[in-house]
């Protein structure tokens, strides 16, 4: 019988759909949000599920009501006080000894929670490749972590996690007031998403993309939202819910005249406090040597891993030179009037079906071990030849087509399907029949540099991601500068030019 999750008198979750599931709770203050993540948290407790808490405000001590949770961090309220040196212990405790923790960093400075939170995920992260077991991380107000347009070190692990975590069985619980401002692509990971009240024309426009609904309909649905309801979303199943109150203390209410009484808290057993002491008394600051050596470990491992890239790349091209242009053994009887000319070999990059154009010369060609398999391709090309190109455009394209040669060879076969099924616009499924590529591969491991590079544009639909290529529009934009030089003609022609040369490194 399948565990369940009681979140809503209408909303009862599967405890297996939620290991390695991004969750994503949006809204404003007051809107109930916080509540919710607490009820999904207290049910997760309820059933022993291991997680941590990322709290910045100090708002989940309250859970101790009932369960037995380990608070850290400094100051008032926790149990033991924790910096970026020992965080890795903890989380080792956490994820190997099954305790919740609650990483409460309401008394840390930016930059030493910065730091404190690297070293904890990062201990999580490598713990999780080993472990394989379920375990989830919740983070409140995620946006002061994962901002849209922003780039950090901190950033691109929880985004890591939230893409990449569910091989390693690692989910993510996302809380945050801003959903604008919470980078998009850890959002379009979200598979389950619980909708509280927005009021932000910029936050709506958000919900918008992630509702099927017109953005009136989206607008009167969100406004008329009360405190504790939400739209709850799972795949194609969109559901308005009220959440129950959860039932542990709620550090985080809003303040009003009426007294509030403290609870009375579990304490943690005193073997985890005895296992995380002896963990930290094992620990030492590391001297200037010590994290020299670290350093250069830490090099050498990067520099075998771009050894191995660079092996793997070999050979690829040593593949590629095998590739022969096979003919069928049968080949026409030239009358002896006509002479057979030489051959020149095709060089790599050319390998292409045999054109023949209308009223050609008869040619023998002289192919060694025809296979019979083999079968001639003829086509009428309708596109003119390309006309030339200046020096500066060609090596600029060359450019171009070195750096998406050092892409992931999937990422290479997707570019190439879409640039030669433009501008039709293409489902995960549909690209990895085309492809070979196994969905997952696709979903988890997104091609950011192409897209980033405006080669391909990523769309979340209400039946799930979809790629289409942008190559006209990217080439108007990356040669604009040659345009007044080369013309519209010009662009046509590296347009063809470039579709022809990627279309290859897939």
């Amino acid at each position: 019988m399948a565990t369940t999750l009681d979140i809503s008198r209408d909303l009862h979750l599967d405890l297996e759909g939620i290991i390695g599931q991004c969750v994503a709770i949006l809204g404003i203050r007051g809107s109930g949000k916080s509540n919710t993540a607490g009820v999904i948290f207290e049910e997760l407790l309820r059933h022993r599920y291991p997680m941590s808490i990322v709290d910045i405000e100090g708002e989940y001590f309250g859970l101790k009501e009932k369960y037995e949770v380990l608070v850290v961090g400094t100051g008032d309220g926790v149990e033991i006080e924790i910096d970026a040196d020992c965080a890795g212990e903890i989380a080792q405790v956490s994820m190997e000894e099954n305790v919740p923790v609650v990483l409460d960093l309401s008394g840390f400075l930016s930059d030493e929670r910065t730091e404190l939170l690297k070293a904890y995920l990062s201990s999580l992260w490598n713990l999780a490749g080993t472990l394989r077991r379920p375990y989830i991380i919740g983070i409140e107000e995620a946006h002061e972590f994962i901002p849209q347009g922003v780039k950090n070190e901190l950033k691109e692990m929880i985004a890591r996690i939230a893409l990449r975590g569910r091989k390693r069985g690692l989910g993510g619980i996302i809380v945050s007031q801003r959903s604008a401002k919470v980078d998009k692509d850890v959002l379009s990971q979200a598979g389950m998403l619980f909708l509280h009240r927005v009021v932000h024309e910029v936050d709506m426009r958000v919900y918008s993309e992630l509702l099927p609904w017109r953005k009136n309909e989206v607008k009167e649905i969100v406004n008329s939202l009360e405190t504790g309801d939400c739209i709850y979303v799972n795949g194609d199943r969109i559901l308005p819910i009220y959440v129950r109150e959860r039932e542990t203390f709620h550090a985080g209410f809003t303040p009003s005249l009426e007294s509030v009484q403290s609870p009375e808290l579990k304490k943690v057993s005193e073997s985890i406090i005895e296992a995380i002491e002896r963990a930290r008394s094992g620990k030492r600051r590391k001297s200037a040597e010590d994290e020299l050596r670290d350093r250069i470990a830490r090099l050498e491992e990067s520099l075998a891993s771009k050894d191995d890239r660079i092996a793997e790349l070999e050979e690829v091209a040593r593949t590629l030179g095998y590739i022969k242009l096979e003919l069928p053994s049968v080949v026409p009887v030239l009358p002896p009037s006509v002479a057979t000319p030489k051959v020149e070999p095709l060089p790599r990059s050319s390998y292409r079906p045999v054109v023949v154009r209308e009223e050609p010369k008869p040619v023998l060609l002289d192919v060694a071990d025809p296979s019979p398999a083999a079968e001639v391709i003829i086509e009428s090309p309708e596109e003119e030849p390309l006309e030339g190109l200046p020096p500066a455009v060609l090596r600029h394209v060359d450019r171009l087509v070195a750096r998406v040669g050092r892409c992931e060879l999937a990422h290479r076969r997707l570019l190439g399907f879409l640039i030669g099924h433009a501008p039709g616009s293409y489902s995960i499924d549909q690209i990895s029949a085309w492809t070979s590529c196994a969905p997952e591969m696709i979903e988890e491991e997104p091609p950011r540099e192409l897209i980033d590079a405006g080669l391909i544009c990523r769309e979340r639909r209400t039946d799930g991601v979809h790629y289409r290529g942008t190559l006209r529009t990217f080439v108007n934009r990356e040669f604009e500068v040659y345009q007044p030089d080369i013309g519209g003609t010009g662009l046509h022609s590296v347009t063809r030019l470039l579709r022809q040369q990627l279309a290859t490194l897939g």
